[in-house]
This record gives C-alpha cells, structure tokens and sequence, in this order.
C-alpha cells in the first residue's frame, strides 16, 4: 500500500494521467507479488517470513520514491472527486468494498473455486492429491493479494492528494487484528469467511473512529491494536490452534 501510493503519486506530479499512471502501478505490484510467488511457491520459503521480507523491502522503495521531503504533494481534482463521491449518503468505495465482500463471499462458499483454495490452504498435499493445482491457485491468491494493496494505495493517494512515508504504515497489523477477530488464522489455512472478515475490519475501524471522535491521542489506538491482536491470536487457539481440521 505504502509502495503504490508513493509510486502511484510520483507518476502524477510527472505529467501522467491517472489512468495509465495507475496502470503502470499495478502492474509494479504484481510484478513483486509474482516475486512473492516465485519464493514461496517456487523455492518454497515460508510465507509468512517472505512476506514480511518484501514488506521491509517494498516500505524502503516507498521511502527512496518520496525522497527527502518525505512526502508527495499530488492531488488531482478529478479523481479526488472520484474516490470520495458518495451514493445515498455513505462512500461510493465503501460500497463498492460491500459488494467486493458479498462476491467474495459467495466464491468461497458457493464455487468450486473457492473450495479449492480452502483445501489448499488447509492441506496443500492432501489437495493436490485430489487434482487440484496448489501452484496456480496459491500464484494467485498472491498476485490478487498484491494487486489489492496496489488498488488501496492508489485510493490512499486518490482520497489525500498526496503520498507519505507514513501511508500505510502499520496497516499490516491492524489488518491482521481484524481477520483474526473475523475467524480467520495467521498461522491455519482453510479457515474464514470474507463477511466474517469484513465484520472484524469494521470492529478495529470503529475504534480508530471512537477515539478520533474522542479526540483521544492516536497513539492509543496502537495500543488497542495490539490488544486487539492479542486477545484474536487467543481466541484463535480457543478455535483450534494451528492445527488444520
């Protein structure tokens, strides 16, 4: 996220439509989601610890791009307008995202194709013994990953006019509260819900905004995160452990 923005911002303030400029964007993040892809299915790393490594790698890229300033001004009015349209008094984004989770949701539970990437990240042997093609569905489920960062920090940018060193930065582990409040698992594959997840992103979000409203330092809402983290990582043991079923 932090990357795309940067990127995704540098490519306006050099003359380049938002359209193609976003283009060339998402394409940098597949093409480092097809490097994620190349080491954790290719070589076989651990994910976790890949992701992770390209996270610091792509956060240092984030930084070289914004430069010393370290920040980009580059607000664009017509897709400012875009990104914070409103449809029946809510975020047309929001919606959108609502529509996205309600799709989603559907492919999971309802698709022979969500079936198989509940199998694979249960028990990739035991899928690929039933037929099912762990490379290419586990390819993927990365380059969407990295695809959907890249489309959030272009938004970030679309929404602020701008990019910072800041911009997404400890997203990662709010992200991570929210899924594991949802029923999903850092460490257990073949587990969650994409509503389920949805319902945990509005919980941590609710916080961040109570305490805005508060006007109660940010930096509590670390604080609550890491709670909030904490009290999932637990709950998620109370659920089963690492231990796939």
């Amino acid at each position: 996220v932090g990357f795309s923005s940067a990127c995704f911002a540098l490519l306006l303030t050099l003359g380049w439509d938002p359209v193609s400029a976003g283009a060339v964007t998402l394409l940098c993040c597949l093409a480092f989601g097809g490097i994620n892809a190349i080491a954790i299915v290719g070589f076989g790393a651990e994910p976790i610890a890949a992701t992770l490594g390209m996270l610091v790698a792509l956060r240092g890229i984030a930084w070289v791009l914004v430069g010393p300033s370290g920040s980009i001004f580059a607000f664009h009015p017509e897709l400012f307008t875009i990104v914070n349209q409103t449809l029946f008094g809510l975020p047309l984004f929001f919606l959108l995202a609502v529509v996205l989770t309600v799709i989603a949701a559907i492919v999971v539970t309802k698709t022979k194709l969500g079936r198989h990437v509940q199998a694979v990240g249960g028990d990739d042997k035991a899928a690929a013994r039933a037929g099912i093609s762990v490379t290419k569905v586990r390819v993927a489920a990365l380059l969407l990953s990295a695809f959907g960062a890249g489309v959030g920090g272009i938004v970030y940018a679309g929404q602020l006019g701008s990019a910072a060193r800041a911009t997404g930065f400890g997203l990662e582990f709010q992200v991570y509260a929210a899924l594991m409040i949802g029923g999903y698992s850092i460490l257990r594959g073949g587990v969650g819900n994409p509503i389920g997840g949805a319902l945990g992103l509005l919980a941590v979000a609710g916080v961040s905004n109570i305490l805005d409203l508060k006007a109660i330092s940010p930096y509590y809402v670390n604080i609550i995160v890491g709670l909030l983290l904490l009290a999932a990582v637990l709950l998620d043991r109370f659920r089963g452990g690492d231990a796939y079923e």
